[in-house]
């Protein structure tokens, strides 16, 4: 390991790079303080989200589904193409650039009428298009500090911010409804990517002058992703099979076109306190049984609780499956998203991020197509039943990522 000419320490690609010496801010004081500017997001980012919504609905059906049109599409593009570009530069400039961007979006939906406006299509596309890359800058940088035995760490943080911000936002806004407007939130969301603004340029400033360490070997060809095409295969149709999750109880929750909020409160909180504890769990099952493991029976789990949802036996077991999904889903995601991002060099971190985000959302809306074509043509308890089946299909190609692997292993010769 040596230091060049700008200060950057350079390893060589078979070594692991553990947290860097900083004069100024430890690594774990680093960390904390990202974890910090994510909470300042996430909490802007809930107070946006209810008010959109909520824009959209008074606007009518067509909005709010022109309104998820516009959000999913451009994430996609953005995982899958804009991600990789943190991996050649500064992932904390990256991350500095999305917020100055989301600012001008946000800024200009604030000049419009209202939320069914072309303006604000646009602006929701553009903060659709750059928030995978905010996930990926995220995890380029800690990647880069963190040795990938700590990753799981790391992600299962990020995991139980984004889950304590869900549960606080969406009780505050299923409470504030009535009183929540879209440029109240538009001005509570601006005020936290600023703030988020200013932790992230005194992390920069902070590590002007400290090395980071990157990999001494170029990064690579598509051809070494190779491994992990089980990986990124079972992420895509777990996902095509529980993208239903969310939907079905508020669904339940609604009789006769008419919300009952009060039900509404109760599922968001179950779910959120689920998948809250799944969060918290995944890094003692994560160790325990390792990655792919881990990612194999999850799977399995949540294609026997989309199976028990199918039966249609009540809404308290609607809930309560759809909850233990939410909680399965936690270490499901953590894990695989650890297992991708730590599998090849610290340098290609951001394009791993991106590509596991690319399959969890193109899962998530190719499951919502599907509900959408199929909902008039078969019973809704078969819908649920051929998403399970891709629940167990995703099983399936999890355990045949497991075998592999553990074969591979047994066939290396021993060194002597």
């Amino acid at each position: 390991m040596w230091r060049n000419k700008t200060g950057v320490i350079l390893a060589s690609a078979s070594s692991e790079p553990d947290d860097i010496d900083e004069p100024e801010m430890s690594g774990s004081s680093t960390r904390q303080v990202i974890y910090l500017s994510h909470l300042i997001i996430q909490i802007g980012g809930w107070a946006f989200r209810i008010g959109i919504l909520i824009g959209l609905l008074q606007s009518g059906m067509s909005a709010a589904g022109l309104g998820v049109a516009v959000t999913f599409a451009p994430i996609l593009l953005g995982s899958l193409f804009l991600s990789p570009l943190v991996d050649r530069r500064d992932p904390i400039s990256a991350m500095m650039i999305v917020n100055a961007i989301r600012i001008c979006a946000l800024l200009a939906i604030f000049g419009t009428d209202g939320a069914d406006s072309f303006l604000s299509y646009s602006s929701m596309a553009i903060l659709s298009l750059v928030q995978p890359v905010y996930l990926s800058a995220e995890v380029s940088f800690f990647r880069r500090i963190t040795s990938k035995d700590g990753m799981i760490s790391v992600l299962r943080n990020i995991a139980n911010i984004d889950w304590l911000t869900y549960l606080i936002g969406m009780c505050a806004g299923a409470m504030l409804s009535e009183h929540l407007h879209l440029h109240g939130a538009l001005a509570f969301n601006l005020s936290a990517i600023i703030l988020s603004l200013i932790v992230l340029l005194g992390i920069k400033l902070q590590l002007r002058n400290t090395p980071t360490i990157l990999e001494k070997q170029p990064s690579g060809t598509v051809l070494d992703l190779a491994p992990l095409y089980p990986a990124f295969l079972a992420v895509f149709l777990l996902n095509l099979g529980a993208g239903i999750i969310n939907v079905y109880p508020a669904i339940r929750a609604t009789t006769g076109g008419v919300l009952d909020k009060g039900l509404l409160l109760a599922i968001v909180i179950t779910n959120g306190v689920l998948a809250l504890l799944g969060a918290l769990a995944v890094k003692p099952i994560f160790n325990l049984l390792g990655a792919l493991p881990t990612v194999a029976g999850t799977a399995m789990l949540l294609a026997a609780c989309l199976a028990i949802m199918s039966l249609d036996a009540g809404l308290t077991v609607v809930i309560a499956s759809s909850s233990a999904m939410l909680g399965f889903g936690q270490v499901f995601a953590t894990a695989a998203h650890t297992h991708m991002v730590s599998a090849l060099a610290p340098d290609r971190a951001g394009r791993l991020s991106g590509l596991f985000q690319c399959c969890t959302y193109s899962g998530v809306a190719g499951n919502g197509i599907a509900v959408s074509l199929l909902g008039d043509r078969l019973p809704f308890g078969t819908i649920v039943l051929l998403c399970a089946a891709s629940a167990f299909v995703a099983f399936a190609v999890a355990t045949f990522a497991v075998v592999r692997s553990r074969h591979s292993q047994g066939s290396c010769p021993v060194d002597r």
